[in-house]
């Protein structure tokens, strides 16, 4: 990534990636920081990608305050499975979860990023709010 800096269209975390795809094409395009890959299975992935902010436990990690107003980026965590070209970065502002899709992950240099493997527990604590309001389980 040096040399250049990755920029994209965040948008409030909305139901499906198709939907997440057609809102954030109207968007502004925003620089941002991957701070952890968070690896789901193929067959999880898929499912994410259909129900998103649904509760996921691994969702109470995306970086809480994800906007950075000193450098106008974005903090985010970067959601994908390791067969995928694909991925979506997840941030929140303000309480709000934000979602982008990122079409090839494979342009971003992740060597010196934490991975972790995760799978779609659901978030068993109220006390938590996270992903879109219209999809809290």
């Amino acid at each position: 990534m040096s040399g250049f800096e990755m920029r994209a269209q965040f948008y409030p975390l909305v139901t499906d990636l198709e939907r997440l795809k057609e809102e954030a094409a109207e968007g502004v395009p925003y620089p941002f920081v991957t701070e952890e890959l968070l690896e789901l299975s193929p067959k999880d992935y898929r499912q994410f990608c259909s129900a998103l902010g649904q509760r996921y436990a691994f969702e109470t990690d995306i970086p809480k305050e994800g906007y950075d107003t000193v450098y106008g980026a974005f903090h985010c965590s970067l959601v994908t499975a390791v067969s995928e070209k694909e991925a979506i970065l997840l941030t929140r502002v303000a309480a709000q979860m934000f979602g982008a899709y990122l079409p090839d992950k494979t342009l971003l240099d992740l060597t010196r990023v934490p991975k972790k493997q995760v799978t779609l527990e659901a978030c068993h604590n109220p006390e938590i709010r996270i992903g879109h309001p219209d999809a809290v389980r």
